[in-house]
């Protein structure tokens, strides 16, 4: 199975940003995608998810090994970077920390990818996820439906691009509103709008991309957008209204893109991230309760290691990153709300 993060469509959308995407294949990974941008004076390169394995049951391979897989990879980019970061895939369980550090791998500042997650068993009947749900998501999914909200979809392969532009401008003003309110950054309108057009474009594999709205009585209360890629529909994206808040338009969402994600034979619904526990102090704690409401597995992942290239350079680089770890986590997300 392998990663939405390490499809070519993502690759893309990531050009648009100044990355540079190579597909590079080693003897642990026959088709790996690394990325690459300058950040100033510093060559960076990043390979979100690699080394992921085919399924659960698979053994992964060691940190040792990455490393070796890593110097290789080193060498044959054009642009020899200062640092290469890597995010790992597998379970905390899976990654053995003093083998990663005895091969020269150090614990990123920052996290790029959102190391703890909630992923779904679609294999499940409805009645069994329903039965499987906290009583309070089962109550909220129950209610926005009772109260007449309404839930559209459109593909992004299957609209105009006209149909993607209005919906997604719809989309985005409510997402901003979710962004002041839960004090979060978001991408500028341009970033989401690549996301959308280049999942129409059929000329590179993409994954199916769905941007959810839902309604009542003419009024935007929210939206999601999800990406569909070998057997895992991942939840990107998801916007509030801070009007009827208490409609419960958020569950409803949730609920359709997952019944969408079993018709067509998705076996797992990531919701892309978590708090790392059920800490009520934690700013984000609704964004926890909402998502683990659905049920699901909890799965906690080591997050991104470096492997300094240039020592100094790299080391500048790390340092700068603890700061802005800083700001983001103890300053600018105290006091969100979550979902």
């Amino acid at each position: 199975m392998g990663s939405l993060l390490q499809s070519p469509w993502w690759g893309r959308v990531k050009g648009g940003g100044g990355w540079t995407a190579t597909a590079i294949a080693t003897a642990e990974a026959p088709s790996l995608q690394v990325l690459q941008r300058s950040i100033g004076p510093l060559q960076f390169a990043y390979v979100p998810y690699g080394w992921e394995q085919p399924d659960s049951q698979s053994i992964p391979p060691t940190p040792e090994t990455v490393v070796a897989e890593m110097h290789q990879i080193v060498g044959r980019l054009t642009r020899r970077p200062h640092l290469l970061r890597w995010d790992v895939p597998w379970s905390t369980a899976q990654f053995d920390t003093t083998a990663a550090a005895r091969g020269g791998l150090r614990p990123a500042a920052m996290r790029v990818q959102p190391p703890d997650t909630v992923v779904l068993d679609l294999s499940p009947g409805e009645d069994d996820l329903l039965a499987a749900m906290k009583a309070k998501t089962r109550y909220n999914i129950r209610l926005a439906s009772k109260r007449e909200v309404q839930v559209e979809r459109i593909r992004a392969s299957q609209a105009s691009s006209a149909e993607r532009e209005g919906h997604l401008r719809g989309w985005y003003q409510v997402y901003q509103q979710t962004a002041q309110r839960d004090r979060i950054t978001i991408h500028p309108l341009e970033y989401y709008r690549r996301i959308l057009d280049l999942a129409a474009d059929t000329t590179v594999p993409a994954p199916i991309v769905d941007l959810y709205r839902a309604s009542h009585d003419g009024d935007d209360l929210g939206g999601v957008i999800t990406a569909s890629w070998e057997g895992t529909t991942t939840y990107l994206y998801g916007a509030g209204a801070d009007i009827k808040r208490n409609y419960m338009a958020s569950y409803l969402l949730q609920w359709r893109a997952i019944g969408d994600a079993r018709a067509r034979g998705d076996r797992q619904y990531d919701f892309f991230g978590i708090p790392p526990a059920a800490d009520p102090n934690h700013p984000m704690h609704g964004l926890y309760r909402f998502k683990t409401g659905f049920g699901g597995a909890i799965v906690h992942r080591p997050g991104p290691w470096d492997l300094p290239i240039a020592p100094v350079p790299a080391a500048v680089f790390r340092l700068a990153e603890r700061g802005r770890r800083w700001y983001h986590h103890d300053v600018r997300k105290r006091g969100g709300s979550g979902e």
